[in-house]
């Protein structure tokens, strides 16, 4: 097992052992490692110090029992290994910015201060990504016709559903693209809050002509665009996109006054299942 196998490795010790009093040293033992290169290699590989991954990801799970049980707060304290409810409290405030009990009593907690766990796929993903840098293009108009629907972001499920009902039916949609083109557009409104968005799933066409009456059609305008590139499942496109938005785009003078982006699927995509599928992900920019 190399280096980077066995941080994987315990990343999954940490993930299971949440609820205990295992401490860095302990998997640093287990895994062969001296405290000290057990923490460096964990800290250049996930971009945090395994004591504070630790302790984000105890607190955050913590959350969900103080929400969703009547466990009392000294018990869930010891159970994530605190030695006090009072030595938990201080660690639950430096990380959420709130006491326990305040969380109990709004019965609510701000989802940005919560620790996701890390995992091999987002830390793989991440090092494709984070050397990239887009290509500035300008596109003509771009004929689709597709089905348009809206989505809660906070859905576990994934898209497959809408797009096995067009793939299902495009037999109805005449002039189409030789070879089929497919794409999926993204759009909101300027009021429209983040935890839901439209999708639009659809193929490219030359003509509106006998549009079916399930189906209708939109047009990608003419416009600059950062074209960007998402490798691996379908499912981790969020990853790229976050990339983009929150680490490439805030070091830019790019401006984005328009409301939607969109995915092509060409022919380096290989289904939404492979690793080694490639889309391309155009975001319009004001030059």
């Amino acid at each position: 097992m190399n280096n980077r196998e066995s941080i994987f490795q315990s990343l999954d010790i940490i993930e299971g052992n949440l609820k205990s009093r295992l401490t860095v040293f302990d998997i640093s033992k287990e895994l062969g490692f001296s405290l000290y290169y057990f923490s460096r290699l964990f800290k250049g590989i996930t971009g945090i110090n395994p004591k504070a991954y630790m302790l984000n990801r105890k607190i955050t799970q913590s959350v969900e029992d103080i929400l969703n049980s009547n466990t009392k707060m000294i018990d869930i304290a010891l159970d994530y290994g605190f030695g006090s409810s009072e030595s938990f409290s201080r660690a639950f405030h430096k990380i959420i910015d709130l006491n326990p009990s305040d969380i109990k009593k709004n019965n609510s907690v701000d989802a940005s201060k919560l620790f996701p766990k890390i995992t091999r796929e987002k830390i793989e993903h991440k090092n494709i990504i984070k050397h990239q840098e887009p290509e500035l293009v300008e596109l003509e108009p771009i004929y689709l016709v597709g089905l348009p629907f809206y989505y809660d972001m906070n859905q576990l499920n994934d898209l497959s559903d809408p797009w096995s009902q067009l793939t299902k039916n495009i037999s109805g949609i005449e002039n189409k693209m030789s070879p089929e083109k497919y794409y999926q557009l993204q759009y909101w409104f300027p009021n429209q809050d983040s935890d839901s968005i439209f999708f639009y799933i659809a193929l490219e066409v030359t003509s509106y002509n006998n549009v079916p009456v399930q189906f209708t059609s939109k047009t990608i305008p003419k416009h600059h665009y950062l074209k960007f590139s998402h490798k691996g499942y379908s499912s981790h496109v969020g990853q790229t996109y976050q990339f983009i938005y929150e680490k490439w785009l805030p070091e830019t003078s790019y401006k984005l006054p328009y409301f939607f982006n969109f995915e092509f699927y060409g022919d380096e995509h290989l289904g939404p299942y492979n690793e080694e599928s490639v889309s391309e992900i155009y975001i319009p920019v004001k030059l």
